[in-house]
């Protein structure tokens, strides 16, 4: 099991902290209703938004700092005809050989915090929020000031991705046994922001969350 270090509070002080902008890591499971409160912080917070698995994407585009890597170690069978790498491909070949799995991660983690570092750095807001569900992976504790966990319960989660992405039952819970346990998620995080009411409720919750962090929405 993955553990992430537990937090400290508020005055908890990033080991790298980027003058001028404040990180809050965002994290949670599969259809707990991530991207609805990126939308809040982006909208009514004017937060510059981060999320791993995007960014992570992007490095093995065919220009992508992670592409040479990659290819080196899986190999030209990944690539379509256009030279981009197969996604697909790439997924089944190493979801069944947990040492490639490995060895990917080794390149595409480390590639990513420091695409993250440049894009938060570049970034004219003053406000970041680095969205990721490998919280540890990400390295939260080294670069975010707060961290704050979507929580929705199990069986609405299930619901949202059958109704949103067709998913299976099963599909779901094998997703989901792959990822982080409650008690794993709220151990890397400060604040659990429930995501099992309205949107109005979860917007409202929200706001309380970060008026504690002395974080307000934008006029």
């Amino acid at each position: 099991m993955r553990y992430c270090s537990p937090l400290t509070g508020d005055d908890r002080t990033p080991s790298l902290s980027i003058p001028g902008k404040t990180v809050i890591g965002m994290t949670g499971g599969v259809g707990a209703g991530k991207s609805f409160v990126l939308t809040i912080l982006r909208e009514r917070y004017g937060a510059f938004i981060l999320e791993a698995d995007r960014v992570s994407k992007s490095l093995i585009e065919k220009n992508g700092s992670a592409y040479d890597a990659v290819i080196g170690l899986l190999g030209s069978g990944i690539l379509d005809p256009s030279g981009e790498i197969d996604k697909g491909k790439m997924a089944s070949l190493i979801f069944q050989d947990p040492g490639l799995l490995s060895a990917v991660n080794r390149i595409l983690h480390p590639a990513t915090f420091e695409a993250v570092v440049r894009q938060i750095r570049q970034a004219e807001e003053t406000l970041i929020v680095y969205e990721s569900a490998l919280p540890h992976e990400a390295r939260f504790p080294e670069l975010c000031r707060h961290v704050l966990y979507v929580y929705t319960p199990k069986f609405q989660r299930i619901e949202r991705l059958q109704a949103s992405r067709g998913y299976s039952r099963e599909k779901c819970e094998s997703i989901m046994r792959n990822q982080l346990t409650e008690a794993a998620y709220r151990s890397c995080s400060d604040a659990v922001l429930y995501n099992n009411g309205t949107p109005e409720e979860t917007a409202k919750r929200l706001e309380r969350i970060m008026k504690k962090w002395g974080l307000a929405e934008r006029s």
